[in-house]
């Protein structure tokens, strides 16, 4: 009987403990405030989830007020009103899509609680506003007050146009937006810790930024970052897990080819009437006037029309656009998850429109799963719902979609370790043990590009891998592409080649075929490449032997046509020459990082020559001017975070581009030397870090 009196004791006691320690924090919190760190970054602790999110957005509104404006303003469908006519075709799409509409019709639809969060994060934007009303541009003041529903709006912008719809219609701007992401077990790690990697890949602009925060209350902690203007943190972690997002190969949309008669279109060999929709879109005019563009949209039994010529119509259908969207929501939910079952019971929800979620614990589980609105279709392979689907059949019209248990996923791999670099969920492990005969074949197509292949080889060569080796391999600039081809074009060198050949075979023997700073070679290989591949250097073509998922992470290999290749390299060595002067350019010489008034040295590239340091610089000057032979970083690695899992989790962060982006903040582009130099910052996760490098405090005084 004492005996077990002294075992409930001591669970009781171990019970308490733990869920003093629930919060990340060593006392319960007092008052609602902010602490600002060193490096811009929010901590947020509040006595309850109201102040919290009105916290959150009073921050970002600090941080990012003007581009707020802007976004909330064109989520609204009224950017042109306040930003002229270079605001007009953006407006046009989103009233196409029917983006402010929805949002509005939708938002009475959300859970209460989805709804209490916009409320207050909307009543921080605002109530900044009001206090500081000098903070934001004169000609943007009038889209105040910021209402839920534009917040609403623009996360469906963010989601349906930009990631699902501009990839459908293949006119997103020519900036690939992807991600890498590592989940490590703990047989796998020195440590005996499971750790994990957030790597998200998009633009240094715009609606593209992450923000960075740390939102605490007596119930939990979650650091993490979101989009900017999004008031849940969508990658994050917490002391007893946490995710990544990758973008994921998934088809939640699709076009239809219409056959058109008369004013309507063909469906199932009748002639069907298209709805109609009005907009008077309000455009600002240079001399401050105002006019109104009209808007006509046409919808069809399969979506809105996107285009239109004089005997077809192409109509876009978007993955249950209808539906209300709770994906804010459902990373609230993620980040108030303990255990991985918790986890697991949020994702059922399966309100995540697209992304691929990589997952760790402190109990040393690691997952994947590949989330998003998939069609279920009748018939089809993943090719033929890719083009334009015949739009005369109502058979094809597909109104159902496939459940969380329905779609790809792994937990805990036997080869201890989880990759995802936008390729495909099959290959997230090597072996592969997700079966694509599993699956339809519209669910994901059949390939692994040379980044993920980078990103596997890295996992595979290392059997126990420790907390600052997984920092430097984050960090690795190898082109895994030129160790696939540097020894079939080395192997083409011969006594006969001219003089600019021979130079040029002198600089890629010595190169390591890494893109460092100091890195000579890499600028030749790449140019190199573009050349061979005819400026495409995604695919087969320009290979011996084609991709097979047999062996996918050692094909496509040997280079094709020796000759041509031979040829390739004297012009590309020959243009350098009369450019740079020399064709032994340093990588950092061409490749630069540009935020504000701050530039260093760039390091890292495009995803086609597979190196897991991800940057895509490109020429801003005009072609043929001098300017135009640097190049800019303009996408690539952003929010990045190595995270272990123990006791307490040990993380190491860095923003690319600083935590802010409001005229005169100190914290523009503040991270950048550190991104060019391969450094990370620590994350200040408890309290009294935080407090050993603060910058300021703001106490709440809400009203």
């Amino acid at each position: 009987m004492i005996k077990n009196i002294f075992r409930l004791v001591i669970v009781t006691f171990t019970s308490i403990i733990l869920n003093s320690c629930s919060a990340g924090l060593t006392s319960k919190i007092t008052k609602s405030e902010i602490l600002w760190d060193t490096w811009g970054v929010p901590h947020i602790y509040a006595t309850n989830e109201s102040d919290l999110y009105y916290q959150m957005g009073w921050a970002q509104m600090h941080s990012h007020g003007d581009l707020l404006m802007k976004l909330y303003a064109e989520a609204r469908g009224e950017a042109p009103k306040y930003l002229g006519e270079s605001a007009l075709e953006l407006t046009e799409k989103l009233h196409t899509l029917g983006i402010p509409g929805l949002a509005k019709s939708h938002y009475s639809q959300l859970y209460d609680e989805e709804k209490s969060v916009l409320s207050d994060f909307v009543d921080g934007i605002n109530s900044y506003a009001v206090e500081h009303p000098e903070h934001i541009e004169e000609n943007l003041r009038g889209i105040l007050p910021i209402l839920e529903t534009d917040v609403y709006a623009h996360s469906l912008r963010d989601f349906y146009v930009e990631f699902i719809g501009n990839r459908e219609l293949a006119n997103a701007q020519n900036i690939e937006m992807g991600s890498n992401t590592w989940a490590v077990s703990p047989e796998r790690s020195t440590s005996g810790k499971a750790m994990l990697v957030a790597n998200p890949h998009l633009q240094y602009n715009d609606l593209w930024l992450f923000y960075e925060a740390h939102l605490n209350t007596d119930d939990y902690s979650i650091y993490g970052s979101t989009l900017i203007g999004l008031p849940t943190l969508g990658i994050a972690f917490n002391e007893h897990l946490g995710w990544s997002h990758t973008v994921n190969t998934l088809d939640a949309a699709d076009l239809y080819k219409l056959k058109l008669d008369g004013d309507g279109y063909i469906l199932d060999r009748e002639t069907k009437h298209f709805t109609k929709r009005n907009y008077d879109i309000e455009i600002l005019e240079e001399n401050g006037n105002y006019s109104i563009k009209k808007l006509e949209v046409k919808h069809s039994d399969h979506g809105p029309i996107v285009r239109e010529s004089d005997n077809e119509a192409i109509a876009l259908r978007l993955a249950r656009i209808k539906d209300p969207g709770h994906m804010t929501h459902q990373w609230k939910k993620m980040g108030e998850s303990r255990t991985l079952e918790e986890f697991q019971t949020v994702l059922k929800a399966n309100d995540l429109p697209m992304f691929n979620v990589m997952y760790a614990d402190k109990m040393g589980n690691i997952f994947y799963h590949f989330a998003g609105y998939v069609p279920e279709r009748i018939e089809g392979d993943w090719e033929f719902w890719s083009g334009e689907v015949p739009g005369d059949e109502s058979k094809f019209i597909w109104n159902t979609y496939h459940t969380y248990e329905e779609m790809p996923k792994l937990l805990n791999p036997k080869s201890g370790w989880l990759q995802n670099a936008n390729d495909p969920p099959y290959t997230s492990t090597i072996p592969i043990e997700i079966n694509p005969d599993d699956y339809p074949s519209y669910m994901a197509p059949l390939e692994m590009e040379f980044r993920p292949q980078r990103s596997a080889h890295i996992m595979m060569a290392d059997e126990s891998v420790t907390f600052d080796e997984l920092v430097a391999y984050k960090h690795s600039t190898t082109m895994e592409i030129a160790d696939r081809l540097m020894d079939d074009l080395l192997s083409l060198e011969h006594g006969e080649m001219s003089a600019i050949q021979k130079e040029a075979f002198e600089v890629l023997k010595k190169w390591d075929m890494r893109a460092e700073v100091n890195s000579e070679g890499g600028v030749l290989f790449a140019n190199w490449l573009l050349r061979i591949s005819g400026g495409r250097p995604y695919g087969n073509h320009y290979f011996e032997k084609d991709w097979s998922l047999d062996a996918p992470d050692t094909t496509p290999d040997g280079l094709k046509d020796g000759d041509a290749a031979l040829v390739a390299l004297e012009k590309v060595a020959s243009e350098m020459k009369e450019n740079y002067g020399k064709i032994n350019v340093r990588w950092g010489d061409v490749n630069k990082l540009k935020i504000g008034d701050k530039m260093v040295p760039g390091n890292g590239g495009h995803g086609w020559l597979g190196e897991f340091r991800t940057v895509y610089y490109t020429p801003l000057a005009k072609p043929g001017t001098p300017e135009a032979l640097t190049n800019y970083a303009v996408a690539g690695d952003t929010y990045v975070a190595v995270i272990e899992f123990g006791d307490r989790p040990k993380a190491k962060v860095l923003l690319t581009y600083g935590n802010a982006t409001q005229k005169g903040d100190s914290h523009v582009g503040d991270q950048l030397e550190m991104f060019s130099q391969k450094k990370m910052r620590d994350a200040w996760f408890e309290r009294t870090d935080v407090e050993a490098n603060l910058e300021r405090t703001e106490v709440l005084n809400r009203k």
